[in-house]
């Protein structure tokens, strides 16, 4: 089996399986986007009433600025004042319809809002200045089924999801550069980073996978896994680079995985702590499609602590990955060119969520 070949597999087995080592959505400058939680987590597969609607409203924030290369920070860029900070904010806003406590289809519109904050240097001075972008992403419809009918009680279960990703979110976002040429300093209109694209121009199918094992009344096991694959290879948005083999944008597929445990403390409120491993990235090549253009590869793995509860109808979670471990992989015009870009990451995340059954 090819080299390529063997990268795709392994990374489609690390985000259905949940990544049970090292190897395998990352954040900020590698592009991500959404609320980074998982369509199906914590409930078990158990079904509290007879409601079939349920609205929810997820939220994550980062603010990346730790510059990497492979897996080696480039420290040399925050002494200089050069680092490239992103801030980032992302609402998922979703509608799901339980048709029964088995079956479920979903609706999810998804909201950004970004500044990115890069100098340029002229004379000898560095100067910094920002680039925002706002707006929808990427409308997402999906269906889950839960292998084995959870109205019958039992110690574990595991559910899939599969769906569409459209285009609906802008990919050419623009703002007002400085450009520095022969020591003059102009304004020019042009797109924002990929990274701070509200949407990524092309469609997406969604895979996700979720399964639970009780291993007492209070501790459950559990592993998460999503994949949206992007058979179109890129979008024709400029990207006013200098290596002509990263002119435009590439479409990438992108990954998410957690494997780890859940804790009941308070029955009566659902009360309960987590512990996971997660993982998400943007992988070097796409399951279907090309891979070339310009993109940002690599992944992030973060311990994260997490608190869910219900109260009166209303289901809370909060997650706070702290990352230990990034990776900026080499992208195919780095490959084809000898070259390694680098990419900024977060040093920790904030998801919530919240949801209330009708």
């Amino acid at each position: 089996m090819s080299r390529k070949r063997l990268y795709i597999l392994g990374v489609a087995v690390a985000a259905i399986a949940g990544l049970f080592n090292q190897t395998a959505r990352a954040q900020g400058c590698v592009a991500a986007r959404g609320s980074g939680i998982c369509a199906i987590h914590g409930d078990h597969g158990m079904a509290s009433d007879d409601s079939q609607w349920e609205g929810s409203v997820a939220y994550r924030w980062l603010n990346s600025h730790r510059h990497f290369v492979g897996d080696e920070e480039q420290r040399q860029r925050r002494t200089q004042g050069s680092e490239v900070r992103n801030n980032s904010s992302y609402i998922d806003a979703s509608v799901t319809y339980n048709i029964t406590p088995r079956y479920s289809a979903s609706l999810t519109v998804p909201f950004s809002m970004h500044s990115r904050s890069q100098t340029f240097v002229t004379n000898g001075v560095r100067t910094r200045y920002s680039t925002q972008s706002a707006g929808m992403g990427d409308v997402r419809v999906d269906g889950h089924m839960w292998i084995m009918d959870p109205a019958t009680p039992r110690k574990w279960n595991i559910a899939v999801g599969l769906g569409v990703d459209a285009p609906t979110g802008q990919d050419d976002a623009r703002d007002i550069f400085p450009v520095v040429r022969n020591g003059v300093v102009t304004a020019e209109n042009r797109t924002v980073d990929q990274s701070i694209q509200p949407g990524d121009g092309g469609w997406g199918i969604t895979l996700d996978v979720y399964a639970f094992y009780e291993f007492t009344e209070k501790l459950t096991g559990f592993v998460n896994g999503a994949y949206t694959i992007t058979p179109e290879e890129d979008n024709g948005v400029p990207t006013y680079r200098g290596n002509p083999r990263e002119a435009i944008m590439s479409i990438a597929d992108a990954y998410l995985g957690r494997l780890g445990v859940e804790y009941l403390v308070w029955e009566k409120y659902g009360l309960t702590f987590s512990l996971a491993n997660r993982i998400e990235g943007v992988p070097v090549y796409d399951l279907v499609g090309g891979s070339e253009w310009f993109r940002r590869p690599g992944y992030s793995i973060s311990l994260e602590p997490g608190v869910m509860a219900n109260l009166h109808g209303w289901r809370m979670a909060l997650y706070t990955p702290v990352a230990y471990y990034n990776n900026r992989e080499r992208s195919v015009p780095d490959i084809e060119t000898g070259g390694h870009g680098d990419a900024a990451f977060a040093d920790f995340q904030i998801l919530f969520s919240i949801a209330h059954a009708f």
